[in-house]
């Protein structure tokens, strides 16, 4: 630390401190984005006032001492990106989208095809091929040794992935250049800044955390700054949950399982959280909540009414909750809702997305909209109580209902804090003024 910015401390007062961090991950320079970086050198070691401290030095971070938060908009930035990153997005993410389809789609409409004869499911067998592989080429031959070389990821695309680093995959380039392409940031407050959440001396410190996120909307971007969420605030590795038919896709199961991802079962999530020493992030509301979570004027719903098992594994794992709210998820893609609601319970019971969508440009399952970013605004965390009231044994079936619906009590009013806290920083004043956020039964 500079004695520029020693000084500043020792001159504060409380009130000058800061109650709120902003980090711009599409800002933070590409030469910091590794897992060797510390912690400080992305938000410093500071808590005083950054004013000088934050444009001198960090200028991907900014603070504020308003216990109100960022001023009206301050939180919807779309950051100027290189132009090579936009097409390697533009390429990249409907090169993704569709291989979360085709190795259902493509044998499916083969088959269709071989049995009946007619050629329509034939044509849309080799259209959606094509279209992949298409896209795959453009991606790999031009764009991938571009960005393996910027972002020193090695010489090979399987240097990118490494199934047994977890912290090593989480900087893979194509998440960063999302990071960028969705002018991606991170809000927090005071209460989460370290060493709150880090010293296994202190009362809370060195718990593992669950970060809850919501809304899911059709594709939660903010999640895919993974490292953020494994370094800021504090240093064990965070893996998101995933629908476990997910891990089996090929490629896509592959990514998945190298960047650290967990079923999203109370078995493996219980474990991760307690056996591997890790901390969990899951998107909350799912994919039942990607079917309320559309922006829709004035109000904002989660599902997640009913979402309490994260709390019961919570509770029985000693572990923080930090409520996430994505601001944005719901406004990157026009989403099309059958109004029968097929596609949602064949979603929902498939655990995978099969609603149309349209992003940038009106472009079927394309890359998502660029001038809507997306920021991650955490809530303060929500500890276990001292004392629960259930068995003493060690399963989660244990944890009393009681306790259970008290802490998802305080989840929601977490999320609600958070959202009314950040809703005129996103929005701006006059729409953030309406703008509410509901919570529903996912399956309403």
């Amino acid at each position: 630390m500079t004695t520029e910015c020693k000084n500043i401390m020792t001159k504060e007062t409380p009130e000058q401190k800061p109650r709120f961090y902003k980090l711009s991950a599409a800002e933070l320079p590409d030469e910091l984005f590794r897992k060797e970086a510390d912690a400080d050198e992305w938000i410093g070691d500071y808590n005083g006032n950054s004013s000088d401290c934050k444009t001198k030095k960090m200028p991907w971070l900014e603070t504020t001492s308003n216990p109100k938060g960022f001023r009206p908009g301050g939180l919807h930035k779309v950051v100027p990106i290189d132009p090579i990153v936009e097409i390697e997005r533009t390429i990249g993410i409907p090169m993704y989208m569709i291989a979360n389809i085709s190795p259902f789609l493509v044998p499916l409409a083969t088959l269709v095809w071989l049995i009946t004869g007619f050629e329509f499911p034939k044509k849309v067998a080799i259209l959606v091929a094509a279209y992949q592989g298409g896209l795959y080429a453009i991606w790999r031959i031009l764009l991938v040794p571009i960005f393996l070389k910027r972002y020193n990821r090695g010489s090979k695309l399987v240097d990118d992935l490494d199934p047994n680093d977890h912290f090593h995959s989480q900087y893979l380039f194509t998440e960063r250049n999302v990071t960028k392409y969705c002018s991606i940031s991170y809000v927090w407050p005071e209460s989460l800044q370290r060493p709150s959440l880090t010293n296994p001396d202190g009362m809370n410190g060195d718990r593992p955390i669950i970060f809850c996120m919501i809304p899911h909307g059709l594709a939660p971007y903010g999640i895919v700054g993974y490292p953020f969420f494994s370094k800021v605030w504090n240093s064990k590795l965070c893996s998101w949950t995933t629908a476990p038919n997910l891990l089996n896709i090929p490629i896509v199961g592959h990514y998945l399982k190298a960047i650290g991802c967990v079923p999203a079962k109370s078995k493996p999530i219980f474990e991760a959280l307690t056996k591997k020493n890790r901390n969990i992030g899951i998107i909350l509301d799912g994919i039942d909540g990607m079917f309320h979570s559309q922006a829709n004027g004035h109000t904002e719903a989660g599902a997640i009414l009913d979402r309490k098992g994260i709390c019961k594994i919570a509770l029985k794992a000693n572990a923080t909750i930090v409520p996430v709210y994505g601001f944005g998820h719901t406004g990157v893609y026009d989403v099309v809702v059958d109004p029968f609601g097929i596609l949602r319970f064949l979603s929902s019971k498939l655990n995978l997305s099969l609603t149309p969508f349209f992003g940038r440009w009106g472009w079927f399952l394309g890359p998502p909209k660029r001038d809507v970013p997306v920021t991650m605004c955490l809530g303060d965390p929500i500890y276990p109580p001292d004392e629960l009231s259930g068995d003493e044994d060690d399963s989660v079936a244990s944890i009393a209902q009681k306790d259970i619906d008290d802490h998802h009590a305080k989840l929601l009013a977490g999320f609600t804090k958070v959202f009314e806290t950040h809703k005129r920083a996103y929005y701006g004043e006059a729409l953030g003024d309406k703008k509410k956020l509901v919570f529903v039964n996912h399956k309403t």
